[in-house]
């Protein structure tokens, strides 16, 4: 049994072919008929040898007719065969496609060869791998989203109740500690709506010619005061002025949040370096700290969301955990690169690299 687009293709295949050896046969049966006619009337001697002839035309017409039926049987078989190994990979790619829309991603089509119908699996194999990368990065971000939720409401709803129950007294200290769980969660969902708007196809840079010192700069003096009550030493080595087509805005969300982990990360006393070095090609711009440094294995994680590492990197002194995650989109955005070079205990340095 065969149905659907093999048999739609069996069919077709044979009517051409069919329609092709019908139209020849009758062509041939004409031409041979024809011919005869016209020998009868040229060959004077023609009624001697008549029974012979007409049965020669017989013979000929018959052999033509019977050869027509028999290579249309043979087309008929091989067209099914045919058919059947061109709708086999087409039919497997619906049933994955249907398979992918029921949400069964893991489904997979075989490739074999290099033709065009190989391309499509291979186009579709891809598709369903970032859509499974997709959907396993938005349950993990829904999970992380949750976890990270979950921990200041609890606070918050076992301090309200311990009010409530007169087990604690509403002091200064405790509504300042729920402010601060409270702070936590506004910050969180600031950055998550940053993210999500960075990672819409519809997000889009405001670029123009910028001085890049210009916004170093500004940023440096927006966050010196911070510095400043923490007795840590900001200090700025800028090389040559230059204009890069940035958008300013974004630009300086990313210098904010930087100097907001190196003042984190960063004891009392310690020192915090600000450089740029540009060449002919492009233009690296340096944050150095004296802080407590990230290891190898960190590194690694530096950038993903909600990535904190243990110790000091913690929830009490640590912020939303994807701040460095919106820095590599935005840097990102502007086809630019960010990389860490970090040696545990003994500082670490944000590198970004713009091209001119």
């Amino acid at each position: 049994m065969f149905k659907g687009l093999h048999a739609r293709l069996t069919l077709i295949f044979i009517l051409a072919a069919s329609s092709i050896l019908i139209i020849a046969g009758l062509i041939i049966m004409y031409e041979v008929h024809y011919h005869f006619t016209m020998f009868q009337k040229d060959v004077p001697e023609f009624q001697s040898i008549e029974p012979l002839t007409h049965h020669f035309e017989k013979a000929l017409l018959s052999s033509v007719l019977w050869t027509s039926i028999g290579a249309i049987l043979l087309v008929g078989i091989i067209s099914y065969f045919v058919a059947k190994n061109l709708s086999r990979p087409m039919v497997e790619m619906r049933k994955a496609a249907e398979k992918m829309a029921k949400g069964e991603l893991q489904v997979r089509v075989k490739v074999l060869g290099n033709h065009e119908l190989n391309d499509l699996g291979t186009s579709l194999n891809q598709l369903a791998a970032k859509l499974q990368l997709q959907e396993t990065s938005r349950k993990n971000m829904t999970s992380d989203i949750a976890h990270e939720l979950r921990t200041p409401l609890a606070t918050i709803k076992s301090h309200l109740e311990a009010f409530e129950d007169g087990v604690f007294e509403p002091t200064t200290a405790r509504i300042q500690s729920l402010k601060t769980e409270i702070e936590q969660l506004i910050s969180l969902v600031q950055d998550l709506e940053y993210l999500t708007a960075m990672e819409s196809p519809e997000f889009s840079l405001n670029k123009k010619s910028e001085q890049l010192n210009d916004i170093i700069i500004k940023s440096i003096d927006a966050f010196s005061g911070a510095f400043v009550q923490k007795d840590i030493t900001l200090r700025k080595e800028l090389d040559k002025d230059v204009v890069l087509n940035l958008d300013a805005k974004r630009i300086t969300q990313v210098f904010m949040n930087l100097f907001s982990n190196a003042l984190r990360y960063t004891p009392r006393g310690g020192e915090v370096l600000v450089n740029t070095y540009v060449d002919d090609e492009s233009v690296i711009i340096s944050i150095r700290d004296t802080g407590i440094g990230i290891s190898e294995e960190e590194i690694k994680q530096v950038f993903e969301r909600f990535y904190r590492g243990e110790k000091s990197r913690n929830r009490e002194h640590g912020g939303s955990g994807i701040g460095l995650t919106i820095v590599k989109r935005i840097v990102e955005a502007h086809e630019g690169q960010i990389w860490v070079n970090g040696e545990y205990k003994q500082g670490t340095e944000m590198s970004i690299k713009f091209f001119r």
